[in-house]
């Protein structure tokens, strides 16, 4: 290969390995910091379960605390995104709720450290501009604005709602609720917050699930 052609292969490989390292960094930080916390999670841990050099970490990130920031968007978001994709073709605002609902606990049933991290992030700042909880948001107006709605106060049930899925997940992750048909027996809960009745909650829950599509963080 002339030296012309090197250059152009060069930047592409050290890109690709560049991208490599910062996935590797993204995915351990969710591992670790799942296993240990946020705050006891430290950089070397982090390095170590990468499988790269400390010093390698700096040239992605300014800090832990900047690859906590981006860890959390992605991964709320990517889960955000998904959910969006599988429920594209669904019509009905009550449906794409509970479809929405049931994806989002399979996905942690699943991957049980990313429920993990979500539950040892708690409340991060500005969580509302996160992919899970925007559209969460989103979907309740969406069945809020439905002529047969039984939502009376959408902005109320949209933290009532947010916070009894975080704890049911705490549950699920202590084991005090089963992982067994868990996403159904979650969002049943979640439909009857919003005060629909046992006939439509079975018809609902009753449609097939999408599958479950894969998320590759930090990519």
């Amino acid at each position: 290969m002339d030296d012309a052609g090197a250059e152009k292969v060069r930047p592409n490989r050290m890109s690709r390995q560049k991208q490599k390292t910062r996935n590797a960094l993204v995915g351990a930080a969710v591992s670790v910091m799942a296993r240990k916390g946020i705050e006891p999670a430290t950089i070397n841990d982090i390095t170590e379960a990468a499988d790269v050099g400390f010093g390698s970490f700096y040239n992605h990130f300014a800090s832990k605390e900047e690859l906590v920031g981006v860890v959390t968007y992605e991964l709320l978001d990517r889960i955000g995104q998904r959910i969006d994709e599988m429920t594209v073709g669904i019509s009905d605002a009550l449906d794409i709720l509970a479809t929405s609902i049931r994806l989002f606990i399979a996905m942690l049933v699943s991957k049980p450290e990313w429920a993990q991290f979500i539950i040892r992030l708690g409340l991060a700042p500005e969580y509302k501009r996160y992919g899970i909880f925007k559209r969460l948001f989103r979907d309740i107006g969406n069945v809020a604005k439905a002529p047969n709605s039984t939502i009376v106060d959408p902005g109320t049930v949209n933290f009532a709602l947010g916070g009894a899925m975080l704890f049911m997940v705490i549950a699920l992750l202590e084991g005090d609720l089963p992982t067994d048909n868990a996403p159904n027996r979650i969002a049943s809960a979640a439909l009857r917050i919003l005060g629909q009745k046992e006939e439509a909650i079975a018809k609902l829950i009753a449609r097939p699930l999408p599958p479950v599509m894969e998320i590759a963080l930090g990519e």
